[in-house]
């Protein structure tokens, strides 16, 4: 059995222009709203060929999540959180990732934030959907 990286690649405070909110004033026009984002990767592997390929390229990252944030509004922190984590685990060969979406929100506070961790099922693999069992076992 494989282990799994204990390594992160960490992007802090990613900001971007967003709608997001449920009051009317929150949709009108974008707000700036940051991300941070803690990918589980094995930075030994890369390290040893000294090879971007290896790596996660953190550019087309930072480029997708961005656009994800950007392309349309969103009502609650946490849709745009898990809508960010499954586009991450679809697009990076990654096992887990971490998403923070922070907000202003509330006079008196420095942020909102929900913070979700999700992992790659263990029967995926990229780019193949993993079907459910049908009785006794067999895949669907």
């Amino acid at each position: 059995m494989s282990r799994m990286p204990s390594d992160r690649l960490v992007i802090a405070d990613l900001t971007v222009q967003c709608r997001l909110g449920i009051e009317e004033w929150e949709q009108e026009k974008p707000q700036p709203i940051q991300i941070d984002l803690e990918l589980a990767i094995d930075a030994a592997r890369a390290a040893k060929t000294d090879d971007v390929q290896e790596s996660v390229d953190y550019g087309r990252l930072v480029t997708a999540v961005r656009e994800l944030a950007e392309r349309k509004p969103y009502r609650l922190m946490e849709t745009l959180a898990e809508e960010i984590a499954s586009l991450i685990l679809a697009q990076f060969v990654i096992p887990r990732v971490l998403v923070r979406v922070k907000k202003r929100a509330l006079p008196g506070i420095d942020y909102a934030a929900v913070e979700i961790e999700r992992a790659r099922r263990p029967s995926a693999r990229r780019g193949v959907e993993a079907r459910p069992l049908a009785k006794g076992g067999a895949p669907r």
